[in-house]
């Protein structure tokens, strides 16, 4: 059983600081601290206290604090379409509905009409302007798909609403009052906006501040902003197709990430704010892993192995079983791949995928069990499949190709009343192309 007074002590995080120093990965920086009392403060050679550092992502969640805090201020609602507050680059003539009804909520949760980040197409276009000007690949609202462009935006939308920086907008709310420093900045594009989704410039402690409000505003906040804060905090989509990491494929809020344990903010190359709930604990790392394959997993398993005595044992995702109908036939819009209709048939057992493209059909049987074995048409290679329920509505097919060409295909749907989008991605270097991109299908 855990109780309240077994909570992580100086011993044991000076002993994880141990163990991040002899792992041998660049780690920068490791402080923590429980219910307000700090356990640890550590830095590494070349860097400091007194050392900026570049937090990447974790500005995408920067960003998110401030939504919540234009949302309190009235300016917003999450469910708003976001080209409503962009009409200078939405053109007169007919535009993609896929674009337009993309809300402020679906870019907080990564469910953009986008596959990728769009300013990174064409650098020389206005960064902020190009998520409005480049083609959706597929349905928003239905998918998660990390897209840094979506950070980018809502950083240029607090812009226009309040006339300040995420940063400056943020002081006069809340970082002033946590004391964050004033050197803290954000990066701007080459266009003069600030770069949302990675720009951030600040001090390790600056994160464990903030971080210690976010813990408190959640546990003990009243009012719009605190209710948006344990929303932004929960799982809203899973990402169990996505996570290159355990921590990773534990789910998504408003651009923060559920990990085993609790909740982080996360930016590459593994700068981390981890927050465990239960023993009320914050662990703030920064280092430079991205030269490392894995260097990620290899941190966040440290630290889970050397905390998890404290921790709740990590629920289990709840185990969904999909949508009430069942079998359908889908009409599928025309797509790059020449697949033209869709079927899905599933039981609570298992079930089978059917493709059917010109001159070819691809059906694959999965199972819940253990994965179904079987051929796959016109490639004669033996694949298998164990699928999962991700959400109520998210089927995840992760197709393991047995054989020469040893590889992966990976396939979601997202299941709706009237329709399905389907996200597939191969990871195979010589065959399968058509199992990759979007698709889009019309119940029949």
């Amino acid at each position: 059983m855990h109780n309240n007074h077994h909570v992580p002590s100086k011993d044991h995080m000076e002993l994880l600081w141990l163990r991040l120093k002899e792992s041998g990965l660049p780690i920068h920086s490791l402080i923590a601290e429980q219910s307000g009392t700090l356990l640890t403060e550590n830095y590494q050679t070349p860097y400091t206290k007194s050392d900026l550092h570049r937090m990447f992502s974790i500005t995408k969640s920067f960003c998110a604090l401030a939504v919540g805090y234009l949302l309190e201020d009235g300016l917003i609602s999450l469910s708003d379409p976001i080209t409503g507050y962009f009409p200078e680059y939405i053109g007169s003539e007919e535009k993609n509905p896929w674009l337009m009804n993309m809300t402020i909520k679906h870019m907080l949760t990564m469910q953009t009409c986008h596959s990728a980040t769009t300013y990174k197409i064409d650098r020389q276009k206005n960064w902020v302007e190009s998520f409005f000007q480049v083609a959706p690949t597929h349905k928003s609202g239905e998918i998660f798909l990390y897209d840094t462009s979506a950070a980018h935006t809502l950083a240029a939308l607090v812009k226009k609403l309040t006339g300040k920086g995420v940063l400056d907008y943020l002081r006069v709310k809340c970082l002033d009052k946590l004391d964050f420093s004033k050197e803290a900045y954000i990066i701007k594009d080459p266009f003069g906006s600030e770069m949302g989704g990675s720009g951030l410039m600040a001090y390790p402690e600056d994160l464990l501040k903030t971080g210690r409000f976010c813990m408190d505003t959640i546990r003990h906040g009243s009012g719009i902003f605190a209710d948006y804060l344990r929303e932004a905090v929960s799982f809203h989509v899973p990402t169990a197709h996505f996570g290159q990491t355990l921590d990773e494929q534990q789910g998504y809020g408003y651009q923060i990430w559920q990990i085993r344990g609790g909740f982080a903010m996360y930016g590459m190359g593994s700068q981390y704010v981890l927050f465990y709930p239960e023993p009320d604990t914050i662990l703030v790392i920064t280092a430079d892993t991205q030269n490392i394959r894995g260097g990620q997993q290899k941190i966040l398993d440290m630290i889970y192995d050397g905390l998890k005595e404290f921790l709740n044992p990590v629920p289990h995702p709840p185990a969904y079983t999909g949508p009430s109908f069942h079998d359908a036939s889908y009409r599928l819009l025309s797509g790059s791949q020449g697949f033209t209709r869709l079927s899905l048939s599933f039981d609570t057992k298992g079930g089978s995928l059917t493709l059917w493209g010109p001159g070819k059909t691809y059906k694959i049987p999965f199972s819940f069990t253990e994965p179904a074995v079987s051929i796959l048409d016109g490639y004669e290679q033996r694949i298998a499949v164990k699928a999962l329920w991700a959400d109520s509505r998210t089927l995840y097919l992760p197709v393991s190709v047995v054989g020469e060409y040893v590889g992966s295909i990976h396939i979601l749907l997202s299941l709706s009343e009237n329709g399905i989008t389907v996200w597939m991605k191969k990871v195979e270097e010589s065959l399968f192309h058509e199992f990759s991109g979007f698709l889009t299908g019309i119940k029949e």
